[in-house]
């Protein structure tokens, strides 16, 4: 679910990007990309954290060891 998210992210990111100028206030598709990208974004901090992007202890020397 991730990889999909991820990608229509930058989809929406990209379309963003390159969206025409000038932005007349009245303009309804612009604020309906940045609040899907919004939502996605969202989703996409609620995904777990795979076990390879998780952080762990390297077994590195603590302080009680270097004393």
């Amino acid at each position: 679910m991730s990889t999909y998210l991820e990608h229509r992210l930058a989809e929406l990111n990209e379309a963003i990007r390159t969206y025409p100028g000038p932005i007349a206030r009245c303009d309804l598709h612009l604020p309906a990309l940045l609040d899907e990208r919004s939502r996605l974004m969202e989703a996409l901090a609620k995904e777990p954290c795979p076990p390879e992007a998780r952080w762990g202890h390297d077994g590195g020397a603590n302080q009680k060891e270097r004393e």
